[in-house]
């Protein structure tokens, strides 16, 4: 009896070591193996998780903002109007139509009584327009038919450029003539004809 249990307790003790023996070290490296990749497995499968989770995310703010966000509107900005050119001329030289010369021929004969006989000097007569202003230069010579008288007046005077200018009315008036001898600048040193159409008349001092 006594030697049946202690044969049973020698057996158990037996087993019992034999399972609280330390594992093979191969056992235990496998073991860890195991355990590792199961553990990468698990870090891999939360990674792509996280990232279709971040990036539905992204998307669904990115869309939102578009729509609540629209592009704003080019704007083309206006073209200025173009500013007026201070340098513009207020004056221009016109072609003289025989009427104006006919009709300056006239008003000197008024501002000159006893000249009947002359003419303008061909070549010499300026006509233009300075601010709504009409103005005219021109030399008289005798004419068929001149007196004596004419002659001398004409000679001493008329070869001296005379302006004028035309009245609202629409009448020429002779307002000044060059002295003898002719000032150098010609119709530039006159003050009754514009510096600017002078200018333009090229200061009056072209001769046939």
């Amino acid at each position: 009896m006594t030697e049946d249990f202690e044969a049973v307790l020698r057996r158990g003790s037996e087993e019992l070591a034999a399972r609280t023996s330390a594992r093979p070290a191969a056992v235990v490296r496998a073991r860890g193996d195991e355990l590792r990749r199961r553990h990468r497995l698990a870090v891999a499968a939360l990674t792509v998780a996280l990232v279709a989770s971040v990036a539905g995310g992204t998307f669904a703010v990115t869309a939102y903002s578009r729509r609540a966000s629209p592009p704003a509107a080019v704007v083309t900005p206006a073209t200025p109007a173009p500013t007026p050119s201070t340098s513009a001329s207020p004056c221009r030289s016109l072609v003289v139509p025989q009427e104006v010369k006919d009709a300056v021929t006239l008003a000197y004969r008024r501002a000159q009584p006893g000249l009947t006989h002359f003419a303008p000097v061909k070549g010499t007569f300026y006509y233009g327009e300075c601010d709504g202003v009409f103005y005219a230069g021109t030399s008289f010579t005798p004419t068929a038919g001149a007196t004596e008288g004419e002659l001398v007046q004409l000679q001493d005077a008329g070869g001296a450029e005379k302006y004028f200018t035309k009245a609202e009315d629409g009448a020429w008036t002779f307002v000044a003539s060059d002295g003898l001898p002719r000032d150098p600048r010609g119709c530039a040193a006159r003050h009754e004809i514009p510096a600017r159409l002078a200018e333009l008349w090229g200061n009056c001092l072209a001769r046939p």
